[in-house]
């Protein structure tokens, strides 16, 4: 259950680019370099906070109250899971012919679902799936009330949408909608440049703005869908009951939308003049996003008497971000011997050029990764002594713990390892064929992901299989002590994500020995550490527990040391 929700917790800090902010803090500029470890600071932080948070609900929260969270959590991913399915499918409906073609990488600004880079759409499937799961809880209520609720909401979306799209005519019949979208549309991008190609200012029709794509593609239809989404929310701030714990998703998700646009939408309205309300454009505003997930997250365990799991938030962001930025402080004192910015007219000798020549960027990564493990181990120890916990996960229904297990194992796993097979089929001369016909049977052909995936649903299969016949018998292999399974979990994690990541770097020059050799003389320490530690129990009511910290202290003194360092 740990691994589940830290797991899906320390996900948030993946999604938050942040190389430019790092670019800054080695520019030579002082406000560059001030900024840049500030920005840094904050996505360390967001990255730590909500992973530790995950942790110390599982670890802090009633059985009960844990196991009822699951619910509305598989309503969510399963919502998530939709939007990644039909992504692409939505995005084709709505590219204009011009559009229809371009790559989604280099042309991705030209999606009709581009939006400042970010996540949105995710954050906006979590919040309909948290819904869902609102209707599908009224409906089991006893009484008619609540068997309506799918038919008022429809009702609403469609009166909603009516009723913004006569708005949006009223509007322009009476020439306001000009003044309303000058107000709240800015191009992105400094007007007083030149374009090169025609020796003019950029058009700022040409530019982005800071509204989705597909509303300058579609203005007739932003009335009827503002109007639709005020219908929703009225539905659900009226009928809404949030049981099971699902308030914490509703918090989260709608937090995410909620900041982002308070600050790179509306708040660049107003910053223009120093590039908007935006970290590090051009690339993704997600962090603006991930802000508002933690501090819904922290306004929800706060309400919801979760004060431990505050607290583990709370002390995650301000221990990840300095341990983030002291990473980048070290790798920058590391790379002062033999670096030619220093002393560009002097030959340094072969020693220091190799030297010079690791991929430092992993470097970086590795330390960012340890110091954010380290701040996680901190904070949990501080709860560890302000609360009491409560028992083992034995006391869980056990369907709860064989869908932590698998999801936890072949879910978040194959997110990042089924990238493997683009790389091993790239290429002049790839490591595996693109396709492949089926042994003995020469007119089946599949593309070698289609083969992947047979394997690694076969295994996740099998795999559940063993699961839940251990919920019916007990198997030897699982019949240990809660710390033995636990063993098993992070040694399959481990590995399986080492021999991946080895076989993707697959041929690599001896630069990458930095990277795919420490790794696995990591896990080779980090195996041998887990399985030799103390498993004995120990009492934690044998120290005195202390009082929960005061948070406004905490923030206080954090952030003002933050700042100082």
């Amino acid at each position: 259950h740990a691994a589940l929700l830290g797991g899906l917790g320390m996900g948030f800090g993946g999604s938050i680019s942040y190389m430019y902010p790092l670019s800054f803090t080695m520019s030579g500029h002082f406000p560059t370099m001030y900024y840049g470890f500030l920005t840094v600071f904050l996505e360390g932080g967001l990255w730590c906070a909500l992973g530790t948070a995950g942790v110390a609900l599982t670890l802090t929260a009633d059985r009960e109250r844990l196991a009822a969270l699951y619910k509305p959590l598989i309503f969510v991913l399963a919502a998530m899971w939709i939007h990644n399915l039909m992504h692409d499918r939505i995005e084709g409906w709505l590219a204009t012919p011009e559009r229809a073609d371009l790559d989604s990488t280099w042309h991705r600004q030209e999606s009709p679902l581009y939006w400042f880079d970010a996540d949105w759409m995710s954050a906006l499937f979590a919040l309909f799936g948290v819904c869902a799961y609102d209707l599908w809880n009224r409906a089991l209520v006893p009484g008619l009330r609540h068997k309506f609720g799918l038919l008022l909401l429809l009702l609403a979306l469609v009166g909603g949408g009516v009723a913004g799209s006569l708005i949006q005519k009223g509007l322009e019949r009476a020439g306001l909608v000009e003044q309303i979208a000058d107000a709240l549309v800015v191009p992105q991008g400094d007007l007083s440049k030149i374009n090169p190609s025609t020796g003019l200012p950029f058009d700022p029709a040409d530019l982005m703005t800071n509204w989705p794509q597909f509303f300058g593609d579609y203005p007739e239809y932003v009335g009827p869908l503002v109007g639709m989404a005020i219908a929703f929310v009225l539905y659900f701030a009226y009928y809404g009951k949030w049981r099971n714990g699902s308030g914490l998703f509703v918090y989260m998700a709608l937090g995410w939308l909620l900041a982002f646009l308070a600050m790179p939408v509306l708040g660049s309205i107003f910053m223009m003049g120093v590039g908007g309300f935006r970290a590090m454009p051009p690339r993704s505003d997600d962090w603006a996003g991930i802000v508002g997930v933690f501090v819904g997250a922290c306004l929800w365990t706060w309400r919801n008497n979760h004060k431990p799991v505050t607290l583990a938030a709370t002390l995650g962001f301000l221990l990840g971000g300095l341990g983030f930025t002291s990473a980048q402080v070290f790798r920058c004192i590391a790379m002062i011997p033999g670096n030619s910015n220093r002393r560009p007219d002097h030959e340094f000798g072969a020693f220091l050029k190799h030297y010079q020549g690791a991929n430092w960027h992993s470097v970086l990564e590795q330390s960012q990764g340890f110091c954010l493990g380290l701040a996680m181990v901190v904070t949990l120890g501080v709860v560890w002594r302000v609360h009491t916990p409560r028992n083992s996960d034995e006391t869980m229904p056990k369907w709860t713990s064989v869908f932590s297990a698998f999801f936890v194992m072949f879910v978040i796993t194959f997110f990042n390892i089924f990238k493997n097979v683009e790389t091993w089929t790239e290429g002049k001369a790839p490591l595996v064929p693109a396709s492949m016909k089926a042994p003995l049977i020469r007119f089946i052909e599949l593309d070698a992901a289609t083969w992947f995936n047979f394997v690694w649903w076969a295994a996740a299969l099998a795999a559940l299989f063993v699961f839940t016949t251990h919920t019916r018998r007990r198997l030897p292999l699982l019949s240990g002590p809660p710390a033995g399974r636990g063993q098993i979990m992070y040694l399959c994690i481990l590995w399986l994500m080492v021999i991946m990541n080895f076989t993707r770097a697959l041929p690599f020059p001896e630069g990458r020995l930095i990277t795919e050799w420490m790794v696995a003389m990591n896990a080779c320490l980090a195996t041998a550490l887990f399985l030799t530690q103390r498993t004995e129990t120990y009492d934690p009511l044998s120290l005195p527990l202390r009082p929960l910290p005061r948070l406004r202290r905490l923030w206080t003194g954090g952030l003002s040391g933050a700042i100082a360092l």
